[in-house]
């Protein structure tokens, strides 16, 4: 009787809860086999409409044509308008260790013609304001040719280091990557 108690009391619930750990595993693994590419087609359009936004000579994704080849640290992707201006997006670790995006537009002669940022996994409304419109005109129009230093060419955002300096880290990996395509 002493089996069958320690049975029951022990084996039987490690037993069952394997099962159903190992059967919600498999509906998890079902459920995001479905949904990934679902996720990864959204993301990709997201970046093509930021792309296009920061390109005021580009009116489509369509026009745009995928620059390969790159070797600058920290940059997701870049690409390139019929006219000779660029779109580079760079990602950088910010606050607790969530990912910074930053995508720049530059024309032919390396004007930024405009940036987009992702700071959603920054603290909201604290490091997420480094991606505030307001914020980032300071940028528009500079010399995309130059890095830049914080609070020396252009001010961090207070209270906001961290996120800060994943964006001044940022912007300055696409203006790198600029230079190394132009």
């Amino acid at each position: 009787m002493k089996n069958n108690s320690s049975w029951e009391s022990t084996v039987k619930p490690v037993v069952v809860l394997s099962v159903i750990a190992l059967v919600v595993s498999f509906l998890l693994a079902l459920v995001n086999s479905f949904t990934a590419p679902i996720i990864d087609a959204n993301q990709k359009a997201a970046t093509l409409a930021a792309y296009v936004d920061v390109m005021p000579t580009v009116s489509s994704a369509s026009d745009l044509e995928e620059v390969t080849d790159i070797t600058t640290e920290n940059i997701a992707g870049a690409v390139k308008a019929a006219d000779g201006s660029l779109a580079v997006k760079a990602e950088e670790k910010g606050f607790d260790g969530g990912v910074l995006s930053v995508i720049m537009g530059f024309d032919t002669n390396g004007t930024v013609t405009g940036i987009w940022v992702d700071a959603s996994t920054q603290t909201k409304g604290i490091g997420s304001n480094v991606a505030t419109d307001d914020y980032l005109a300071q940028f528009n129009g500079m010399d995309g040719t130059q890095n830049i230093v914080m609070n020396q060419d252009f001010d961090a955002y207070s209270g906001a280091t961290i996120s800060s300096t994943a964006l001044f880290a940022a912007i300055n990996d696409c203006i790198n990557c600029f230079n190394e395509l132009a």
